[in-house]
């Protein structure tokens, strides 16, 4: 009985009930469209960077600065405590990792742990011709490095094997290739700022779609990088992957306990890049919690006037026995239909303006570099938007649907004559 009068009420106001409807529709296109283009710059850069430089790093350094004397000389005092130094000389001292191959033969036998590989980094300017470019260069082991990141998969010219077989060869980033105008195979010169000074050929062009690692990231054999960067036969990182890279931070601390060095998991090391992505979900939440929010605001009018337009046939229908209740339901029930139906459309026109959005040749290039809009789908976000938009449009039904159960039949008939 409760259903047949809510459903002969709703088809009642069809033009009212079509616009509600279209108000939630759009909120939740609006939605999901907003949210998997977000989430796709997000994913695509999270994923090429934990992919290109490995899912933990340990570095040549201390998590913290310590002073063993002073706290031997000012026990328990130090951390209430404010220190000046002047006229202080910092010691000269190489930093480098000790015993690296006993520390990447037990990294490697823990557990979760896919593979590690040994690295020694440094800047250089690259010039070629008359153009520079200032370079982060990596000395690898290649068939290590490409166990620990896909740097050999995202060559889009020559291989990067090569370093190994061609002496002094060198992987250059895209951005830097087109910045100085090398080709594979050109000769480029290498220069430290320790005095070390190299020729290395191009053996391959790599391209993570990342501008700040392609613009600056170059690969070297880890022999003559060390020679280089005059780091010789010193090893200041060690990258590792993981069977898991969101459990990244667990293993970080575990491997920093045994290795007594800073080890940094991708989020810390990545830290400013994915602030940018908060800020921008929490932008992207706010303006289609908006848009979701006028919606409601449209299903709440239209019902508070289909019950002022219908108060003699609540009377009527409280005269015949129907509870409060009864009447509650019958409101909530229009406000449940709106929200679903309006959820349904939205979400299949969100899904077609996602695969549309996707397919438009538009070039793209800032923080990341792509040939159109990145739209990452997840099953979550037609989900909450599906959740969302009927919670609203149920949520706005609660005050019609109390103020219509409120009427006193005896007093609207009294009001009718």
């Amino acid at each position: 009985m409760r259903l047949f009068i809510a459903v002969r009420y709703f088809s009642a106001h069809k033009r009212q009930s079509l616009v509600c409807i279209m108000g939630v529709t759009i909120s939740v296109m609006m939605y999901v469209v907003i949210t998997t283009m977000f989430d796709g710059f997000s994913d695509k850069f999270i994923i090429e960077t934990v992919e290109s430089a490995g899912h933990i790093t340990v570095r040549d350094e201390p998590r913290e600065s310590r002073t063993p004397i002073l706290e031997r000389a000012y026990p328990g005092e130090l951390e209430s405590s404010v220190l000046v130094l002047e006229g202080t000389k910092p010691r000269e001292q190489v930093r480098k990792i000790k015993n690296p191959q006993g520390l990447l033969a037990r990294i490697r036998g823990l557990d979760g742990v896919v593979a590690a590989a040994p690295l020694v980094r440094g800047s250089v300017i690259c010039t070629y011709g008359t153009r520079t470019v200032n370079v982060e260069i990596y000395g690898v082991e290649p068939e290590e490095q490409v166990k620990v990141t896909t740097i050999g998969a995202q060559l889009i010219a020559g291989e990067f094997s090569r370093l190994k077989t061609v002496g002094n060869g060198v992987v250059l980033g895209s951005g830097i290739a087109r910045a100085i105008g090398a080709e594979l195979d050109d000769v480029v010169t290498l220069s430290s700022a320790t005095g070390g000074r190299a020729t290395a050929k191009v053996v391959g062009i790599f391209e993570t779609g990342i501008v700040p690692i392609d613009s600056v990231r170059g690969y070297m054999l880890i022999s003559p990088a060390q020679t280089l960067l005059g780091k010789k036969s010193i090893i200041n990182e060690i990258a590792i992957r993981t069977d898991d890279y969101l459990r990244a931070p667990a293993f970080a601390a575990q491997i920093e306990a045994l290795a007594g060095y800073k080890t940094e998991p991708w989020q810390e090391t990545n830290s400013n890049f994915l602030k940018i992505f908060v800020v921008q979900t929490l932008i992207g939440v706010f303006i289609t919690t908006a848009i979701m929010i006028v919606a409601g605001f449209g299903v709440l009018n239209i019902l508070i006037m289909a019950v002022l337009e219908r108060v003699s046939d609540i009377a009527i229908l409280k005269s015949f026995g129907l509870s409060r209740n009864d009447i509650t339901l019958i409101y909530m029930f229009q406000g449940l239909v709106i929200g679903v139906v309006g959820a349904a459309v939205g979400l299949g026109l969100g899904k077609l303006s996602v695969e549309g959005l996707r397919r438009l040749p538009i070039k793209l290039e800032g923080l990341v570099k792509t040939e159109g809009l990145l739209m990452s789908e997840h099953t979550s976000t037609y989900v909450i938007a599906a959740v969302s938009a009927v919670g609203i449009t149920l949520l706005a039904a609660v005050y019609p649907a109390r103020r219509a159960a409120g009427y006193d039949p005896v007093e609207v008939i009294r009001g009718a004559h």
